[in-house]
């Protein structure tokens, strides 16, 4: 990126930081630099931006909330991206059929988490199995998460997105494309940035909700490493079976390269310990992969992007 060029996306978006350091925005505290990262808060930034950016050749990708990258080691050209959003703004938008469902409207930068409380709060079930995900909307969207055989998929009924060129669409549900970990857009060519997202969820019982996400955050904290910091699950799980047990029958929990580490507790979390390199990551990542494969046939796909 040029002087010209810089100074031009500092106009375009304020929120600017220069030779980012992505450790600071990755759950896995660990990356190289971008070197630019924006925070933008509308749709009308972004259809300045993203053509602007096409323009003038340069790349650009959305890290949602940081939970499910891996940022390489080496400065990164271009432009990462951060939509903001609140749950202030998620609004219930109307009845669906039956009638004891609802429509919500939610901003794509919506941290999850957030999400899942409110919801709660006003009595709308649906999303209890993503209690204690963390993320964007967005990204969970995009990468259709979930957990306990369920994914967030199951209850989107519209996704509001952003082309390259600046150009706003809304998504119907029969549109999309919904698979394990994957949602695919009509005719995506290009990058596209989800900027909100319509839920049809149930009306229940406001106690039995919170007490559903209680119990499944508490589970989480048995089974899952704690104080350390990861992406998740590492592996996507395979057909008919889970790529924990696979890791652990191969022999790999707590190997370590550097301060990465295959979680001794659940063998699916690659974790860092303090300081870990991605590079250490990635040899992790590249390892249980290889032995895997050796031991049982299955190769595994990362479930989390190293960019």
């Amino acid at each position: 990126m040029n002087e010209q060029q810089r100074r031009h996306l500092q106009r375009l978006t304020p929120q600017v930081r220069w030779d980012a350091d992505m450790a600071t925005y990755s759950t896995f505290r660990t990356g190289g630099k971008a070197e630019a990262l924006v925070e933008v808060s509308t749709e009308d930034e972004l259809a300045i931006l993203l053509p602007w950016l096409r323009q003038e050749g340069l790349p650009w990708q959305v890290i949602g909330g940081g939970s499910n990258i891996l940022v390489a080691s080496q400065r990164h050209p271009g432009v990462f991206i951060r939509l903001r959003g609140s749950v202030r703004d998620a609004v219930v938008v109307g009845q669906a059929t039956p009638a004891d469902t609802a429509l919500v409207r939610v901003p794509g930068g919506c941290n999850l988490a957030a999400l899942v409380g409110w919801c709660s709060k006003q009595a709308l079930d649906g999303l209890t199995f993503m209690a204690g995900i963390p993320g964007s909307v967005g990204g969970a969207v995009r990468m259709n998460a979930g957990a306990f055989g369920h994914s967030i998929g199951e209850v989107v009924q519209a996704v509001r997105c952003i082309g390259a060129g600046g150009e706003i669409r809304e998504i119907p549900r029969e549109m999309l494309s919904f698979s394990y970990r994957s949602t695919r857009f009509p005719g995506e060519k290009e990058g596209l940035l989800i900027t909100g997202i319509v839920l049809q969820l149930q009306q229940g019982d406001q106690q039995q909700i919170a007490a559903e996400c209680r119990r499944i955050i508490s589970q989480r904290k048995q089974k899952q490493p704690q104080g350390v910091a990861s992406a998740g699950s590492f592996f996507k799980n395979p057909a008919g079976d889970f790529a924990g047990r696979l890791i652990e029958n191969a022999g790999l929990k707590g190997l370590a390269q550097g301060k990465a580490m295959v979680s001794p507790k659940h063998a699916n979390f690659i974790v860092n310990t303090g300081g870990a390199l991605p590079e250490d990551i990635i040899f992790l990542m590249e390892k249980v992969r290889q032995t895997v494969w050796q031991q049982s046939g299955v190769l595994l796909e990362p479930e989390v992007r190293i960019l």
